[in-house]
């Protein structure tokens, strides 16, 4: 019988072991690569207009994948595409032998799937971790050499990894050696003021104010006493504890795993548990910890921060997230890594020791499945620690062997990788690339060079280039209008270095309008024309986070954009135009600010009108108190001396404040504006019924899909999406979007849109939430008018106006009947629950005052 010949790809461990040597100079570790010009010089094969006749259309089939993959699973990445994707857009845009480029390259899936299918790659990206993951991507590794190397390192480490994790058996009282260890956040219980475990206290069943079913946490002191106190994770936190201790005889108990807690039934488990298992602990915290790890890096600057609430949890710096135990354990393999001799495998180790390290801090969850929040340094009020080794041997034998065996046919020589920001891209020729396949940062949503922080302190790398990022990160001054001006120059430079009429893909990861018009705007105004295609492209692995699945407004799969760069002499756009003249436009822009901010002065609707105009490259001489009397009107109020007197007039002349409003005709959509609505919503509505023909498991349709559904649209209405969609569908309670159910639904709808109540409900909200005075046409007729503008707030999703007409808008419940009160109640709470974490206060019922019988 023939041998079977390995697959393309699958190369042998001969193979491996007869390899070139890896090239010197691909790879630069935190700096710039001085071998990039020389690199695309001698790989990049000559433009020449007079012969080329490279003539492919755009790739336009949505791609579903997956994550379960070797080389994808080498290493955790923040937005990380799979590779099997990214080689489907390579093959059709290039042939073998052709130079792609990735910009933002993150952990090198652009560099490996160009050169698993015989291309050429550069990778580029300005966070070293970033580079550091990319390079460990495309370089092949003799498995062989990477299993004995690791065994070198455990045998070095393994009598202090033994001390670190030892235990005793309570059923043998022999030598054992700690699996894992939970922690949990303590807290104080409001009625018997006994401080607990989170870990240790009981459940029930409860509901939302939505009337979901939930699950909560209640103290067991007060529950057996049978009373019921909800233990609350918001509520102030008194520190972790270890709580309980997943163990492993080493003296031959059968089974050899066994469990013990600090609250155990158990006397002689409870005894273990304090003399060996808090014993140890104690042991480590006593002393100084004798290898190199990062101490002084600052995490308190950083946005997240604030965000994930580190200060609660007394994080300040890198290290602050490990347990004392795990740094220690962390450390001393470290150390014994840097003495490997071989470059390549003690880079592979090292990038292995990254790969798990985020699972070894205090954010690794203790439920469900195993691992951290990605995108956040969010820490669980009960963790589990693991033990450092054991992960790390799981991501050897079980990761990195088998994707080094599938990436074994790479030639490292073909691969560039260079620390910078994609921003000068100037030692790249121009018109040197084939292709451009990108992930760029978009706005805020992902913070990569903070996330990267952790793996950048530990490899001993910069962690002060955060400046230089493209990102928007208000903690750091860093706005939408820099991240603007640094995507147009990485973007013009992506255009300068691609031959004429190749083309870009760019990954789209944000159901933000105003990003998506921004980007392709920017791409226009560099040169590039957009591919056309009455279909969304996506790339979908199929696998989706737990935001993913639960929230309003995140993207549940890539979306994928192509652009072209044409030729020379071909007619180019150089900014999108949607046909609007400047007044048209700047009466939008007026409008919409106005709806979110009634009673605005003078000078900030002018700020924002300079502001949006400059963006959109439309900014022209213009006469702006005309253009803002068009739609909206001046109300002027005498300046307060104090509560009673009005102020003197000075020198300039009397002392009125002018605030503007919106007029009551500027409510309403001229003919072709309600057509588009119209038609795109009709475009939406028929998405909806096949989607829930489907599904019909599900109650609506998520933003994100609809927003997939509305892109392609090419006369799109001037409203934002997010603006008219409550006027024609309705919000369910887990935040989707589905269509009016019957007649009576839809004629609702269709009297909201007609009358403009809904935009005058929104104008109402939004002057109570800006504190701003309110019209008396802008008032409602009465308390039964509110209580239906709340109704209304609640089913179209505008949870924050409805919690502002509530709480400041009058509301008055004597006026209501109990029925309405109730109905007020519920439709209040439900605002509050969706809308934001804070407690709804509803206001005491009342009995509805009686009519006066002898008027």
């Amino acid at each position: 019988m023939a041998k079977k010949k390995p697959s393309g790809g699958q190369g042998t461990f001969e193979a491996l072991r007869s390899m070139k040597a890896i090239p010197s100079g691909y790879y630069s570790g935190e700096k710039p690569n001085p071998n990039l010009r020389s690199f695309v010089e001698q790989k990049s094969t000559p433009y020449d207009p007079a012969t080329d006749d490279y003539d492919i259309r755009a790739f336009n089939h949505p791609i579903e994948t997956t994550k379960a993959a070797a080389i994808y699973n080498m290493h955790v990445y923040w937005s990380k595409k799979p590779h099997q994707a990214i080689r489907q857009y390579i093959r059709h845009y290039t042939k073998p032998g052709d130079l792609v480029l990735d910009p933002f390259c993150g952990s090198g899936g652009t560099a490996v799937s160009a050169l698993l299918d015989g291309r050429k790659a550069i990778a580029i990206d300005r966070s070293p971790a970033a580079t550091f993951i990319a390079k460990n991507h495309c370089t092949p590794v003799d498995p062989d050499e990477l299993r004995s190397a690791f065994q070198k390192v455990r045998q070095a480490v393994q009598s202090e990894i033994d001390w670190l994790y030892e235990t005793r058996c309570d059923r043998c009282g022999g030598k054992a050696v700690t699996g894992y260890t939970v922690h949990s956040q303590v807290f104080q219980c409001p009625r018997c003021l006994s401080k607990l475990p989170l870990y240790d206290c009981g459940s029930e069943d409860s509901q939302t104010a939505a009337g979901k079913a939930k699950t909560v946490n209640v103290c067991p002191t007060c529950q057996a006493n049978g009373f019921t106190e909800v233990i609350r994770s918001q509520s102030e936190k008194f520190g972790f504890v270890p709580v309980q201790v997943v163990y492993h005889c080493k003296n031959g108990c059968k089974p050899a795993r066994d469990v013990r807690e600090s609250s155990d039934p158990s006397p002689a488990k409870r005894s273990f548990f304090e003399k060996y298992d808090l014993g140890k602990i104690r042991e480590i915290d006593s002393m100084e910890i004798p290898h190199w790890y990062p101490t002084d890096c600052d995490m308190t600057k950083l946005s997240r921060y604030q965000r994930d609430a580190l200060y609660y949890y007394g994080v300040k710096n890198v290290d602050d997230l490990f347990t004392k135990r795990n740094l220690w354990a962390l450390s001393a393999i470290r150390n014994a890594i840097q003495c490997v001799n071989e470059p390549g495998v003690r880079d592979a180790l090292m990038f292995g020791l990254t790969g798990i390290m985020l699972n070894t801090t205090k954010m690794c969850t203790n439920r469900g499945k195993l691992g951290f929040v990605k995108g956040a340094y969010y820490i669980p009020q009960v963790s589990r620690e693991l033990f450092v080794t054991n992960s790390l041997d799981y991501k050897v034998q079980n990761h990195l062997v088998p994707a080094f065996g599938e990436i074994s046919d790479i030639e490292v020589n073909d691969c560039c990788i260079s620390t910078q920001s994609s921003t000068d891209l100037s030692q790249i020729p121009s018109n040197s690339i084939d292709y451009i396949f990108t992930d760029p940062p978009y706005a805020e949503k992902v913070q990569y060079g903070e996330l990267n922080l952790v793996w950048e302190a530990w490899l001993g790398f910069d962690t002060t280039w955060h400046d230089e990022e493209i990102i928007v990160n208000g903690v750091r001054g860093k706005t939408a209008s820099d991240w603007e001006a640094l995507m147009k120059r990485a973007m013009a430079g992506c255009f300068r270095v691609l031959k004429p009429g190749r083309w870009l893909s760019l990954c789209y990861h944000d159901t933000s309008e105003g990003t998506w018009t921004m980007i392709q705007d920017i791409m226009a105004e560099v040169g590039f024309v957009v591919d056309k295609s009455e279909s969304t492209l996506f790339i979908d692995t199929m696998q989706k986070s737990y935001n993913q699945k639960t929230a309003d407004k995140t993207t549940k799969r890539d979306l994928v954009l192509n652009f072209r760069k044409p030729r020379v002499g071909a007619f180019v756009i150089t900014r999108l135009v949607d046909g609007r003249t400047f007044v048209e436009l700047g009466t939008q822009i007026i409008r919409d600010f106005l709806t979110s901010h009634p009673g605005a002065t003078k000078d900030r609707i002018y700020d924002e009108l300079v502001s949006r105009m400059i963006q959109s490259g439309k900014m022209e001489a213009h006469d702006f108190n005309a253009l803002l009397r068009s739609v909206a009107e001046e109300v002027q109020e005498p300046v307060k001396e104090n509560l009673f007197d009005n102020k003197e007039p000075d020198l300039f002349g009397s002392h009125v404040s002018s605030r503007w409003y919106l007029k009551e005709s500027a409510d309403e959509l001229d003919t072709a504006e309600q057509e588009k609505e119209d038609a795109a919503a009709a475009r939406l509505e028929k998405y909806m019924g096949s989607h829930l023909r489907k599904h019909p498991e599900d109650e609506g349709v998520h933003y994100s899909d609809l927003f997939e559904q509305f892109l392609p649209i090419a006369d799109k209405p001037r409203r934002l999406l997010a603006d008219w969609l409550p006027e024609y569908f309705f919000k369910t309670a887990h935040g989707t979007w589905r269509p009016p159910a019957n007649e009576q639904e839809r004629e609702q709808k269709t009297a909201l849109r007609q009358t403009g109540t809904l935009r005058r409900i929104k104008r109402f909200a939004n002057a109570l939430i800006d504190g701003v005075p309110l019209r008396d046409k802008d008032r409602p007729g009465g308390d039964v008018d509110l209580l239906d503008w709340l109704r209304q707030c609640r089913r179209a999703g505008l949870y924050e106006q409805g919690r502002a007409i509530y709480e400041k808008g009058g509301l008055n419940l004597a006026n209501l009947t109990d029925e309405q009160q109730i109905e007020a109640e519920d439709d209040y709470r439900i605002c509050v629950r969706r809308g934001s974490e804070q407690e709804a206060k509803p206001k005491k019922r009342q009995r509805k005052m009686k009519q006066d019988t002898d008027e």
